[in-house]
């Protein structure tokens, strides 16, 4: 919350899997090429991030859980060094069965 209410912050669907999809998506040129599935909370940075993605291109299949908020990473940046803080939460929270729903399959 601190660097959201004392810092420029920009929000960006990222992650190592998610920004090579982004990446894939955005070589593709066609609208929609890529999907991503992960898990989210129910929260307003699960809303941040699935908006992120689709402005990407990318159509999110996320799943949604109640018992964690979404993963959060800060990457701060001075001069040209970054330091990542990263807080998973949610991201641990991936269940199987999500796979076997009928959007993933």
């Amino acid at each position: 919350e601190d660097l959201v209410q004392n810092f420029k912050v920009d929000y960006v669907a990222g992650g190592a899997t998610q920004n090579s999809i982004r990446i894939a998506q955005w070589m593709s040129q066609s609208p929609n090429a890529t999907a991503y599935i992960g898990c989210i909370g129910k929260d307003a940075f699960g809303e941040t991030l699935t908006e992120a993605c689709r402005g990407a291109g990318v159509t999110p299949h996320y799943y949604i859980t109640e018992e964690k908020p979404t993963g959060v990473c800060a990457v701060t940046i001075i001069d040209k060094e970054r330091s990542l803080t990263t807080k998973l939460d949610a991201a641990n929270e991936y269940k199987h069965v999500h796979t076997l729903s009928e959007p993933i399959q």
